[in-house]
């Protein structure tokens, strides 16, 4: 694959520096109060390489790759242009959830997601489909409440699975040196993430419940404090 375009793509993305917190906050800043192109711009493309980690992560081959790769760049600047600061979240999970749901839809409408799908794509998928159902008229409510949702249920989770899910599925550091890190089995590790897995799923289904609920007998959009981070 020597000089093949996806060799010339990671050369040309292992230059660009990873933003530090003060810088970020900045950029952040400019682009939310003063509407700035320049900093818009300079996020995305701060945070091309995280696409590129994800995209090559799914193990795609050349012939889609570069394909992939635009589907996470549309995905990193949906996350970009809807995100929130202010409400305390990272940027890089909130993006990794856009990213890589967007990067799965296009491998299955193409037939060629033929890898077993890890926790976090599954995460990634039924948090999209979860954003398509809901009927808030405000999106950017929508993605302020999916987010504080996912946020708060992982918060509620048994302190081990909290750790075991945050370590695996958001922070994708490898089972074998989580289930050692723990002092666990592999098989142990294995069942709490399938636990926590379930958990999440049963209360964002009881949080989307609440939330209908609450947004059909209101004139006004429905936000959950009690669920802010």
């Amino acid at each position: 694959m020597t000089n093949s375009i996806t060799d010339q793509l990671f050369k040309q993305l292992s230059k660009i520096p990873l933003l530090k917190p003060e810088e970020e906050q900045i950029l952040w800043m400019e682009m939310k109060e003063f509407n700035s192109f320049k900093a818009r711009q300079e996020l995305i493309e701060r945070y091309q390489p995280l696409v590129c980690k994800i995209v090559t992560a799914l193990k795609p081959n050349e012939q889609i790759y570069l394909d992939l790769f635009q589907e996470g760049v549309i995905g990193l600047v949906e996350a970009v242009e809807r995100f929130e600061p202010e409400r305390g979240f990272k940027f890089s999970t909130y993006a990794t959830f856009r990213i890589r749901g967007r990067a799965l839809t296009y491998l299955q409408k193409t037939g060629r997601h033929n890898q077993p799908m890890s926790e976090m794509d599954k995460m990634a998928l039924y948090t999209s489909g979860k954003e398509k159902l809901m009927k808030e008229p405000d999106d950017l409510a929508q993605e302020a409440f999916l987010l504080e949702r996912i946020h708060y249920c992982i918060q509620e989770l048994p302190p081990k699975e909290r750790r075991a899910f945050e370590a695996v599925v958001l922070n994708e550091y490898p089972p074998k040196d989580v289930s050692r890190l723990l002092g666990i089995s592999r098989s142990y590790l294995s069942r709490l993430l399938k636990k926590s897995w379930r958990r999440i799923k049963l209360m964002i289904e009881d949080l989307d419940e609440e939330y209908e609920e609450m947004y059909e007998h209101s004139d006004y959009s429905y936000e959950i404090d009690h669920v802010a981070a």
